[in-house]
């Protein structure tokens, strides 16, 4: 049974590559060696690992793409790796992207990530932001995925001091490079800019972007439409459990036309986010509480929800809440927004931003 299981998998995995004509386009640039290749793909797939000396296992118990089946050792698939190039791997990216179809309208979605490193002095390797801070030097990576046709279109690497914000102009550089005409964005809130906004309507493409409610940008757009729609089933997207209401402004005072913006209300977000809130109210206050009469440095996001007093001395005294600011803060707990530059549904839009799902997992 499991026998059958394994060649199962390995028809599946054989099929798609086919379809998309991957062996091929491998052997063009990596000639013998995409068969090797294309056993690693396999072995990720099949696996849900990457460690190089665990290959050679797999490939005793599976169906092989290498001539004759070859298995090879974890030390030759480390030669391989190091061996291929980034003429190998820009030839490669360029046919692929060459085959798809550049007249329809693709909604290109667009996410990165920053790793750590401990492999010491590469070209890359910089400090910068990680989400992870382990005070090591980071790098990042990022992929355009094509949303309509579930297939990553390419992926970039680029040094761990570039914000992401920055680095999205050369991905809108390099879609245009690859040829694709008719290409919408639809981007996670770290790529919200003023100058990002703009650079898009430059280069007249649509786009699908969250922003938090918490943002101040739209703050004052949920306390506007607050208890109008979070009630009203004709808002209901039952999919996603939301409810959602599409209004027109202005991006920013000088902005040259009104963008639409989608405003959704998840209860259950709400409480969630409230408990984490009120935990966050709750540290604050034991931590002021065991400095009382104390000469200490206070955060300024203690300063944001509490009065500190103090003495002469500058020794802390006594604390207050910030009643109104909290309770704006309790209030647009469970809402985000997703502003689009083209006139679509609450629904829809959520559709789109949704879809990007598969994008931040791969």
């Amino acid at each position: 049974r499991s026998c059958a299981l394994r060649i199962g998998s390995y028809a599946v995995i054989k099929k798609v590559l086919d379809d998309y004509e991957i062996p091929r386009m491998l052997k063009n640039y990596f000639y013998k060696e995409s068969g090797l290749i294309l056993d690693l793909v396999a072995y990720m797939i099949v696996d849900e690992d990457n460690a190089g000396q665990y290959y050679p296992d797999f490939a005793f118990n599976h169906p092989l793409f290498s001539e004759n089946m070859r298995i090879y050792s974890d030390s030759k698939v480390c030669r391989l790796l190091k061996s291929i190039s980034k003429e190998q791997i820009n030839a490669f990216l360029n046919e692929w992207n060459d085959n798809r179809d550049h007249k329809q309208r693709i909604y290109v979605s667009y996410d990165s990530t920053n790793k750590n490193c401990h492999a010491g002095d590469i070209d890359l390797i910089e400090y910068g932001k990680p989400k992870d801070d382990q005070g090591l030097p980071i790098f990042n990576l990022a992929i355009a995925y094509d949303k309509n046709n579930r297939v990553p279109l390419f992926y970039e690497e680029y040094p761990g001091s570039i914000t992401d914000v920055s680095q999205f102009r050369y991905m809108v550089d390099k879609v245009e490079q690859y040829n694709y005409k008719n290409v919408g964005f639809i981007l996670d809130r770290g790529y919200f800019s003023k100058e990002n906004i703009q650079y898009m309507d430059d280069n007249k493409h649509p786009f699908v972007i969250m922003v938090k409610g918490q943002k101040e940008l739209v703050s004052a757009l949920v306390h506007e439409h607050r208890n109008t729609f979070e009630t009203d089933r004709s808002c209901a997207i039952r999919s996603y459990r939301v409810y959602g209401k599409s209004v027109f402004t202005k991006l920013y005072e000088d902005d040259n036309c009104e963008r639409q913006f989608h405003i959704y209300y998840n209860p259950s977000k709400q409480a969630a986010e409230r408990e984490q809130f009120e935990q966050q109210l709750d540290k604050i206050k034991m931590y002021l509480d065991k400095h009382i009469g104390e000469n200490i440095t206070v955060p300024n996001t203690y300063k944001k929800y509490f009065t500190l007093r103090y003495n002469k001395k500058d020794e802390l005294l006594s604390y207050e809440e910030k009643a109104d600011v909290i309770q704006s803060k309790l209030e647009l707990c469970g809402y985000f927004c997703i502003i689009t530059s083209e006139r679509m549904t609450a629904q829809e839009a959520l559709i789109h931003y949704k879809g990007r799902d598969v994008s931040e997992k791969l």
